[in-house]
């Protein structure tokens, strides 16, 4: 009776099943298969594992985690967010990752195997193990060989090939560990040959082995080192200080799982730590080695040879599913605990006191469950071949697929877990993210029966710093405040009669700015109360285009939009050159805008008659797909209205109506600042709470005092200078001459 302590959040049939050679204890006829131990083990260095060459950026998506208990109930204060010590909320970095290649399953005695463990060394070889979901002992491990081919994220490749394999048709492996030509490996097996008896009562034994590579690293053609070990599975291995620890779970006709320590020596047994059944994982610093245990979760420390037993971590309300793979990982003064149902903590090693906390990420405890937790400090490159320094953190969260996040020194010294951007992705029904690890810009993904997938850390581009900081801070104020608050519309029957009058007077609405003389622009973030990622982006109508809607449409249509946009199945990707900004988020939800943040618009000068349109995407910025998108057709509006469509009749000239009132934009001018304001409404459906605060701009010219003159402004005119004059405001609005 085979006891599974490991993945079995995977419910799907394996539609990547491999090609490989069938070992049923002798290779297969004419094959260069090599057999070791009468059969027990096959090596072949011309494995037929089938991989796949990719090139894509999974869509990632911006995640939560909400707090549970192991019994379902909530709980509160679990993740704080961070500050730098000067008030701003810290983020981590704008990641953006690449699937590169997919390896498939592999096929042992007529049944496919799973991933479940990998092991990266640092010269560019990754060793992966599995084994079987089922009740057979099938497993085994392939190496391979990976080589990265740089160029920037949109052209960087990376070579992956399967060198050599070690195949078992009546064992399998469920972790492993790799030093200096040697891979140690723990798993379970019934195999007489492994060391076991005939018939043991039907159940199998955990094990671990240790196998030689050559130089090249495949496998030596010469028999393993095999120790037998209580339980029902080995769980994790680890080689560290000259010693291997191996944890095993439940035991086996009345023994017990818990903690076994070999000399890497000469492989005699320094102590076994019995009577820790439930063990889960262990991992090893240069003092001590920490054990995990499920049901409740708990951490317990030793010294490197067993001894000095320091349970620093017991909890009775958080617990681990009975048959699950989980990780524990040491890193400089924490322990990491990947708690399956229960989520994950980051724990104090000395004294267990928990540092921070993530729960689980989703409603079902058995398909939504922290896995697996790595930790890449390695510099990783950009896309201009600059390193970057940082501590990044992944989860392998189950059919949630993973996470990411980055530990950052807070303002007050401490370490953190700071949520970054768009930071999960590989989430599937059916499909489970059990293992993950990293090393450089390189990381593995066992998904179970979805096969092993490899990724490239890459780094969205950034957006151009701000140049300095505007004149209109009022604006944060004023139309988030009393007046204009957030989620009440403007055409309120209550709203001032200023307010009202400057949203519902559609002829003061211009189509663009018109330049008079030559000048730079320059554009003011104010405010945004947008819940998406809008994008602003712009466009020119030159001098020589006559003012009329027929010749500025023509223009656009044949100039500007076939460079604009590009389309892809149904949706558009524009051209970044016409981006103002690609994610109109504020810092404190996670953006890089700060108000009164002021940018340069373009990188050159406009020309006397030149009219800039602006124009809106609608939750247009796709972090992991690092562009601004939209759906064709459907989600994108111009100031310039003859450009808009309207989506069920196709006619143009097509201001999104709010009842009697124009939407989606209006404009004023600030006489104080001289500069002119520009309010957006993303959502013209009839649902929209029309507060025209989703984003808030102003736009000026060469900054030179009274040159503001240089462009054609709206007619409404505002005049103020502190927000504290609020209630002047009133008395100052005039209309502009024209």
């Amino acid at each position: 009776m085979k006891r599974v302590l490991l993945i079995i959040m995977v419910f799907c049939t394996g539609f990547l099943a491999g090609c490989n050679k069938d070992n049923n204890g002798v290779p297969p006829e004419g094959s260069e298969a090599i057999s070791l131990m009468d059969g027990s083990i096959i090596i072949d260095h011309h494995p037929d594992v089938r991989i796949t060459s990719l090139s894509d950026f999974p869509l990632g998506k911006s995640t939560s985690t909400t707090s549970f208990s192991s019994a379902g109930r909530k709980r509160t204060g679990i993740h704080k967010k961070a500050a730098d010590g000067q008030g701003n909320e810290l983020r981590g970095n704008n990641y953006r990752f690449k699937r590169v290649a997919e390896m498939s399953t592999l096929t042992i005695s007529g049944g496919e195997v799973q991933a479940t463990h990998v092991k990266i060394s640092d010269d560019g070889y990754a060793f992966v193990t599995y084994n079987d979901q089922g009740d057979a002992h099938r497993g085994g491990v392939v190496v391979y060989k990976y080589t990265i081919h740089d160029g920037t994220l949109d052209d960087v490749t990376v070579d992956v090939k399967a060198i050599s394999s070690m195949t078992m048709a009546h064992a399998e492996l469920s972790a492993i560990d790799y030093n200096n030509g040697k891979l140690y490996m723990t798993g379970a097996s019934s195999e007489p040959k492994f060391g076991y008896d005939e018939d043991v009562d039907g159940y199998d034994y955990a094990f671990f082995m240790v196998m030689e590579l050559n130089a090249d690293k495949t496998f030596k053609e010469v028999a393993p080192v095999i120790k037998k070990l209580t339980s029902f599975q080995g769980t994790s291995i680890r080689f560290a200080n000259n010693r291997i620890y191996i944890t095993t779970g439940d035991g086996a006709n009345d023994t017990n799982g818990g903690l076994y320590i070999y000399s890497a020596t000469d492989y005699s047994r320094v102590k076994f730590i019995e009577n820790k059944d439930n063990v889960r994982s262990a991992d090893v610093d240069a003092n001590n080695v920490y054990l995990m245990q499920a049901e409740p979760a708990r951490v317990t420390k030793y010294n490197l040879d067993g001894n000095g037993e320091d349970a620093i971590y017991v909890t009775d309300d958080e617990s681990l599913q009975h048959h699950a793979k989980s990780e524990i990982l040491v890193w400089d003064n924490y322990v990491f605990v990947a708690e399956n149902e229960s989520g994950l903590r980051m724990l104090n090693k000395e004294t267990g006191a928990v540092n921070e906390s993530l729960d689980r990420p989703g409603e079902s405890a058995e398909k939504h469950v922290t896995n697996s937790v790595h930790l890449n400090s390695d510099p990783k490159k950009d896309g201009s071949g600059k390193f970057v320094e940082s501590n990044l953190l992944f989860l392998a969260n189950g059919e949630k697929g993973i996470y990411w996040y980055d530990v950052m020194k807070d303002g007050n010294g401490g370490d953190r877990i700071v949520p970054c951007n768009s930071n999960s992705i590989l989430d599937e029904d059916g499909l489970s993210a059990n293992f993950i690890t990293s090393k450089g810009n390189i990381v593995f993904v066992a998904d179970g029966l979805g096969g092993l997938k490899v990724l490239y850390i890459g780094f969205n581009k950034v957006d151009e710093p701000p140049v300095g900081d505007g004149c209109d801070k009022f604006m944060l104020y004023t139309f988030n405040g009393e007046d204009t608050p957030e989620g009440k519309s403007v055409f309120r029957p209550e709203a001032p009669y200023w307010i009202t009058t400057l949203f519902s007077d559609v002829a003061v609405v211009p189509n663009y700015i018109e330049v008079k003389n030559s000048t730079e622009l320059y554009i003011t973030y104010l405010f945004e109360g947008a819940g998406w990622h809008n994008s602003l982006g712009y466009f020119v109508i030159p001098a020589t285009v006559p003012k009329n809607d027929a010749d500025e449409i023509q223009y656009y249509k044949t100039v500007i939009e076939p460079v604009l946009c590009k389309k892809i199945s149904t949706d558009v990707v524009l051209n970044n050159d016409y981006i103002i900004f690609r994610d109109i988020a504020d810092k404190s939800r996670g953006g890089s805008l700060q108000a009164p943040n002021m940018y340069r618009i373009g990188n050159g000068t406009f020309n006397a008659g030149d009219r800039v349109v602006l124009f809106v995407v609608p939750n247009g910025w796709s972090s992991q797909n690092d562009r601004v998108e939209y759906y064709y057709e459907d989600e994108m509006f111009f100031t310039h209205t003859g450009l808009n469509l309207d989506k069920d009749t196709g006619v143009g000239e097509f201001p999104p109506q709010f009842g009697d009132f124009t939407g989606q934009y209006n404009t004023f001018f600030s006489a104080d600042c001289k500069s002119i304001v520009v309010f957006f409404e993303d959502n013209h459906n009839a649902d929209s709470d029309t507060d025209y605060n989703d984003m808030i701009f102003s736009i000026t010219d060469n900054l030179t005092g009274d040159d503001i003159i240089n462009l054609v402004l709206p007619k409404w005119a505002i005049g103020l200078s502190e927000p504290e004059e609020e209630f002047e405001f009133f008395e100052t609005i005039t209309r502009y001459p024209n």
